[in-house]
């Protein structure tokens, strides 16, 4: 099921990303600002398209990247981190243009204005060095090694990964330029990663860091409880923009870790458990990328004031397309696919039943309980439930590696066995004199050292024949 589901967001991807393109209102315009204001709807169908043309080509990267072993296993771990770090993240930066388009559609705010919002968001350090950066370096470089991972692992072609390389490269000279000089990467990445997910369908085998999902089976849910830890009041935000930073960012990267998380306990579990780590990883994504929303709000409410902020907000929450196409599947399926995974897991018997209920508590309590110190106690349960659901995870890995490896070992010897077997049978009957000088079969004395399937091996006297059967015997 994952195979076909990453394989047909590998073809989805460069579809979505060939509509976002085409229907970007600022294409071959020099204004820097006006152009959203003039085309709200373009602007918003060109967010959330491109948006999820970076979510999706994430999943089939996945799935790419799920069935590279040993060779090319190293660019595959380059591929894991820039994908899951890099890329994942790249997709939330589209919104800035959700938050920008709220802001030019106030009627009174100059370009000035918006000069200055945007500088302020410039300003802050960890929405540079924690999304930006790591967003824009991380896209590109899996832009380039996931490809060729693939083409090293021959999972597919090297003409194929060059045909990708080739896509990305237009659509990086282009990506602005009018129709149709846009449309050329994006339609060569629909031909690359088609083929691409032919290939991928082939094969069955995968391959997962299945320590490093273990980890973050404990750093995703820690991760959340420094970000609630870290929340200031509702009503304080621009009094404690340092604050305000450093929790969106961690409430991000809790969100990012809980995919490997995810990934981890779908290569353990069954078809219900597959499914609900597929849609959750969807929905994770999504909903990662909405903590960038916190670095739009402060920088509105710090360079433009509380009120602009305030109807910066209403306007966001009123875009149907947005809400229903992005911020409600993501934040609603992430907290619920969560939950149903781990039910999963109990449901496999991977896990006892009372850690699903661990973790529903602990969303539970991140609902119901206030902000500050109390707000921690429901993360503080999803690290122990999780927590568990790891240990269990590693047990399971742990017995199933040594299980194989008595599988091996019975299995060698029964290789062992039937060669001893074939052996015999095909040997022609030894005779012995009788001494009366008639012949006869020789006889196996009844005392002799049990052998193969309880069979005595005779026990001669030096000779020859006592070094047939101890030949047989090794």
């Amino acid at each position: 099921m994952w195979r076909k589901a990453t394989a047909a967001c590998l073809v989805l991807a460069p579809v979505a990303l060939a509509v976002a393109t085409g229907v970007d209102p600022a294409l071959g315009e020099d204004e820097q600002y006006g152009v959203y204001r003039q085309h709200p709807d373009a602007t918003l169908w060109h967010a959330v398209l491109l948006h999820w043309a970076w979510v999706l080509l994430a999943v089939g990267f996945i799935g790419l990247l799920l069935r590279i072993r040993g060779r090319g296993s190293m660019l595959a771990a380059i591929g894991w981190v820039a994908t899951l770090l890099g890329l994942v993240t790249f997709s939330g930066l589209m919104a800035f243009d959700v938050g920008l388009l709220a802001l030019e559609q106030q009627p009174g705010l100059t370009d000035a204005q918006l000069a200055a919002y945007d500088d302020r968001i410039g300003s802050y350090a960890w929405a540079q060095w924690g999304w930006q950066v790591p967003g824009i370096l991380g896209w590109a470089l899996s832009l380039i090694v996931v490809p060729l991972a693939a083409a090293r692992a021959r999972v597919i072609n090297w003409w194929t990964a060059g045909l990708a390389l080739a896509g990305t490269a237009l659509y990086l000279l282009f990506a602005i330029s009018p129709v149709p000089l846009c449309l050329t990467g994006p339609v060569l990445l629909v031909v690359a990663y088609g083929l691409a997910a032919r290939r991928m369908l082939a094969r069955s085998e995968t391959s997962f860091p299945r320590r490093a999902g273990l980890i973050c089976l404990v750093a995703a849910p820690l991760s959340f409880a420094v970000g609630m830890a870290t929340v200031p009041p509702a009503d304080a935000l621009a009094e404690h923009p340092a604050l305000a930073q450093a929790s969106a960012f961690f409430l991000h990267l809790a969100w990012v870790l809980f995919v490997p998380a995810v990934i981890a306990v779908a290569e353990r579990g069954a078809r219900f458990t597959r499914a609900a780590a597929f849609v959750t990883v969807l929905a994770l994504i999504n909903f990662s990328a909405l903590m960038l929303g916190d670095y739009t709000d402060l920088a509105a409410r710090q360079a433009l004031g509380d009120p602009v902020a305030e109807r910066a907000m209403a306007l966001t929450d009123g875009y149907p397309l947005f809400t229903l196409g992005w911020a409600l599947p993501g934040m609603v399926l992430s907290l619920l696919g969560l939950i149903a995974v781990a039910v999963g897991a109990a449901r496999d018997g991977l896990v006892r039943w009372w850690v699903p209920v661990l973790v529903g508590a602990g969303f539970a309590g991140f609902f119901a309980l206030p902000l500050g110190p109390l707000g921690v106690l429901g993360p503080a349960v999803l690290v122990v439930g999780f927590g568990l659901l790891g240990a269990a995870l590693r047990r399971t890995s742990t017995s199933g590696e040594t299980g194989a490896a008595a599988g091996v070992a019975h299995g060698r010897r029964g290789v062992l066995v039937a060669e001893a077997l074939a052996v015999e049978v095909e040997r022609p009957l030894r005779t012995t004199a009788d001494p009366a000088g008639a012949v006869a079969p020789h006889a196996t004395p009844s005392h002799g050292r049990p052998g193969i399937l309880g069979r005595p091996f005779e026990q001669h006297p030096r000779g020859d024949g006592g070094n047939d059967h101890q030949e047989e015997e090794k």
